[in-house]
Order: C-alpha cells, then structure tokens, then sequence
C-alpha cells in the first residue's frame, strides 16, 4: 500500500487531494491530510469570510484543473452564484469551490483509495530507510512513502527597525487577517498599514466596508500599488524573442518593445504580462543565479505590482478614499517605530526624515519567505535534521521543478517533496491558483507512478 501524507489543507494541499483522488490507479492508496485549521480550503488566502475580499483572477480562470479551467465558474452558477466569467467575485466562494470539489472527488471511492483528513498539527518528520515517519503536536504518528509540505503563507516577519519592543503592543497586527483587526481598532483610530500589496488593499477594504472614520496610511519603499486588472485584450506569444537571453536587461529590453508595439496598436501592457505566464517559469529556470539576485534586488516590487493585479472594484474604493482625504499612500524607508500612548513612526524619503503617528499598526508586508526564520516546530525541525535547506534567493525552499526537496548535503529527498509558496525560489511564479493547480496535478502523476 502506499501512503501520502500532505502537510497543510488549504489551497495548494486540497487541490493535491483532489488530483491524487482523479488520477488514482487500482493501487492501495492511503491519503493523510493534516490540517490545523477546523476545514481545509481555505488557508490564509481564501479563509475571509468579507465579501468585499474578491479574488484578483476572473472566475472562468480559476478552475481547479488546467485542464478545465472553467470548472470553478460553472460551479459558481450551479450553486446559486450567478456570475460571468469576468466577474472578480468574493473569495469565500473559492473556498467553498475546493471544499466541494474535494467532496465531489470522495464519492464513491473504491475500496482501494481512502482519504482521511485530520485536525492535528504536524510538528516533526523523521526520514528513514524506507518511509518518512510524521509525529503531530496531539500524538498522532504517520507513515508515508511521501510527505508533501503544502504551507500556504507565513506570518510576515516584523519590520526592519533597531527596536522591535513595539511589536508587544495591543493595537500591532502582525496578523493581518487577525479577528482582532476588527475588535480591537476603534472607528476612529488612525491606521498605519505597512505595505502597498495586494494585502494592504484587502485591509482598507475591510477598514471601508466596517464605515472606518479614522485616518488610513499606507507606507513601502517604493509606494507602488498593485496594477488595476484591464480585461479583453491579448497579445501574441514572444517566447521565442526572450528564448537564449541570459541578463534581466536584455529580457526587460523586449518586454518593453512588445508593450510599445501592443499600445500603438490599441493594446494594453497588461496583455504582454499575460503573454509571458505560460513561459515565465521557464525563463526564469533558465537564469544565472546573479540574475535572479538582481531581479530580487532591482525589479521584483515592480514585477509584482504589474504581475499581481486588484480587481476594478477594489482600486476603485482605494481612489475613492485618496480623493477624500481618508487613504494616503507614502514612499519612504522606515526608521524607526516607538510605541507610548500610540505608534511614533519614523522614516525616510529622499534624504528627509519625516514621522507618522498612529494608533494602531497592520503588518502587510507579505509572507516570510525565508524558511531558517519561520517560528513554526516543523520547519525548524527539518531544518536541524538537514532535511531541507533554504533556496539560494531566500524565496522559498531549495527544491526540484517537480516539486521534490533538496537536503543540506544536496542532494533529492526520496520522500519530501512541496508546492505552491515554497516553490517560489525554483519557480518564481510559483504563488497563484493557475500555476498551483498545474503543479498540484503533476506532483499527483509523480506521488502515483513512483
């Protein structure tokens, strides 16, 4: 018999549940899916339960399958959800979507194939001859052929200042998506958030829907919001332009000779953006690691921000508030961040040194991407054992493009493997539901046939 065990429930490890069940053979398969959380699903990504959070994909995109990648929107107008492919709709619909999905794929199983999902934490793994053995924080202990760490998003790590001793303070959400962000921040407390991402405009959103009166500032080093989606162009494919270029230059050189061709015949850039996707794991496997470094360095915010676009609905509440004087978006280095009766912020931009004071501080800088650093007893424990190591970049985990880990000695694990966020090092683009959903039915392939 064979066993899997998949460490994490939400998107990533629900939808390898779901392509281990379709892809089964007539082998005796055990599935473990471990998840701390009450339901699987959801994750950091999808667990918001506010309307106003909506998916930065359109619905007929986001298909479990890359195959049928429009399944997610009939789904939707099956179940009472009436909605066109181009509609940006609620987030908790994607999670109910997995949810059922995974359902859809238990029924009527054969006795060959079972799926057990468990609430328990998993907080070691042993390596050994022949299988890995999982030990959970409640005492559960699991035999597998093959552990899949399937994380999801991290806490973000706290600020770069001298003195973290604010970080103890009541009103500092290092959690962004914290319950305590609505209990605990008053109508009227004036609101730092760290970060101009995609998470900062899920907070003004709430902040909006809840009618906050008090004054919002958003603040990163470089003040650059997310690209607004711009639906119904496309552009022709240029891999073959890009095909051989070694040097982020170069690369960025066509990028930007496809996008002034595409504008002076009425396109958008957002299309050669888009044009990219199928190859952009491709090129940047193909990349000397000096330059991914610089990419890292020099041009990734800005990828990011073009790359990882909100929806016309969300950028149209942000302008709103800016043009009332109720959202500010600053650039600007921080300094330094005191806390007494409120948060004494300071920070630099253009040689001047400049101070916001707030009431309450969010932290959206984003996930922690570096795992040596990750307050999590599983990480840490496979680090100490030399189970796995760190990418070179710092992205994610050190990792095969098929998903399978990299030890301390170098060397290709024979029982852990990974996908999703912790790809991003290997991959790049290695964070959203399409490229998720292709890894997650591939790595299914590969845990069967091994």
């Amino acid at each position: 018999m064979k066993r899997i065990t998949i460490i994490g429930g939400g998107a990533s490890g629900t939808l390898l549940a779901i392509n281990l069940l379709k892809y089964r053979g007539n082998e005796r398969i055990e599935i473990n899916l471990l998840e701390k959380r009450s339901s699987v699903g959801h994750g950091v990504a999808f667990g918001t339960s506010h309307d106003v959070h909506l998916l930065n994909v359109p619905a007929g995109k986001m298909g479990a399958f890359p195959d049928d990648v429009e399944h997610f929107h009939r789904w939707l107008n099956t179940n009472g959800h009436d909605h066109t492919a181009d509609a940006f709709v609620p987030r908790k619909y994607f999670a109910e979507y997995l949810n059922a999905t995974l359902d859809d794929a238990r029924k009527n199983l054969p006795s060959n194939v079972v799926l057990n999902l468990y609430d328990v934490e998993a907080v070691d793994a042993d390596l050994e001859e022949t299988h890995a053995k999982v030990t959970c924080a409640e005492g559960d202990i699991f035999y597998s052929e093959a552990v899949v760490l399937a994380f999801g998003n991290f806490l973000p790590p706290h600020p770069s200042v001298p003195d973290l001793e604010f970080t103890t303070a009541t009103k500092y959400f290092q959690d962004a998506w914290s319950p305590a962000v609505d209990t605990d921040i008053g109508p009227l407390d004036s609101v730092l958030i760290i970060g101009t991402g995609l998470s900062m405009a899920d907070m003004v959103m709430r902040l909006a829907d809840k009618n906050h009166l008090g004054r919002i500032t958003a603040i990163s080093t470089r003040g650059l919001l997310p690209a607004v989606h711009r639906l119904g162009f496309t552009h022709p494919p240029f891999y073959d332009e890009l095909r051989g270029k070694k040097r982020i230059t170069e690369l960025l050189k066509e990028v930007r000779h496809q996008i002034e061709a595409a504008e002076s015949d009425s396109g958008d850039w957002r299309a050669v953006i888009d044009s990219l996707r199928p190859f952009t794991q491709q090129i940047w496997l193909d990349l000397p690691l000096s330059e991914k470094r610089y990419f890292k360095q020099h041009l990734s915010r800005y990828w990011n921000a073009a790359r990882h676009r909100m929806p016309p609905e969300t950028a149209a509440v942000l302008a709103e508030l800016q043009i009332d004087g109720r959202l500010e978006i600053l650039k600007g280095r921080l300094q330094s961040i005191e806390h007494y009766e409120n948060f004494d912020v300071k920070y630099s931009f253009e040689g001047a040194k400049k101070t916001i004071r707030a009431d309450a501080i969010i932290n959206c800088i984003g996930s922690e991407s570096n795992f040596a650093k990750l307050d999590a007893p599983l990480v840490q424990n496979l680090f100490a054992k030399g189970a796995v190591r760190s990418d070179p970049l710092n992205f994610g985990l050190d990792a095969h493009p098929d998903g399978a880990l990299v030890g301390a000695n170098g060397e290709r694990s024979k029982f852990l493997f990974t996908l999703g966020t912790a790809l991003k090092g290997t991959l790049w683009e290695s964070t959203a539901i399409p490229e998720i959903r292709k890894q997650a039915r591939d790595l299914a392939e590969t845990l069967l046939q091994n």
